[in-house]
C-alpha cells in the first residue's frame, strides 16, 4: 500500500515515505496551530526508550498550553484520553514517557 500526501510547504506531491521528516514536521505544526512555524530547530535528545521503566500510573488527561490558531496568544488546553497510555518513567525517575493509548495530534488538537 502506499500513500501520496501534498504538502503545503512545498506544493510537491511526493510519496509519503520519501518526505523529509523535517517537513512532515512543519506541516504537522501547520495543521496544528493553524500557521507556519517561523523555524524549524534541530534538538540532540535521546532517542530509545530504556529497557526498563517504572510504571507511574494511567493518564487520564493532559493539559498544556498552546498559541494554537492564534499566533502568540497562549491558551489552555484539556485533553482527556479515551484509550488511557500508561505514565512511565525511566529507573533514575529524571524522564517520563507515555506508553500506549490511542490518540493523535490533528488539526482539532489531540484526539482519542
Amino acid at each position: 500500500m502506499s500513500y501520496r500526501i501534498t504538502l503545503s510547504v512545498t506544493g510537491i506531491e511526493v510519496p509519503r515515505r520519501q518526505v523529509p521528516e523535517s517537513l512532515r514536521a512543519q506541516e504537522l505544526f501547520r495543521r496544528f496551530h493553524c500557521f507556519r512555524s517561523d523555524q524549524t530547530i534541530r534538538v540532540p535528545h535521546e532517542r530509545t526508550i530504556p529497557k526498563v521503566l517504572a510504571h507511574v500510573g494511567e493518564l487520564r488527561g493532559l493539559i498544556y498550553c498552546s498559541d494554537r490558531g492564534q499566533r502568540g496568544r497562549p491558551r489552555t488546553f484539556v485533553h482527556f484520553f479515551k484509550l488511557r497510555p500508561q505514565l512511565t518513567c525511566d529507573a533514575h525517575g529524571k524522564q517520563l514517557y507515555i506508553l500506549g493509548g490511542n490518540y493523535r495530534v490533528t488539526s482539532r488538537g489531540l484526539e482519542g
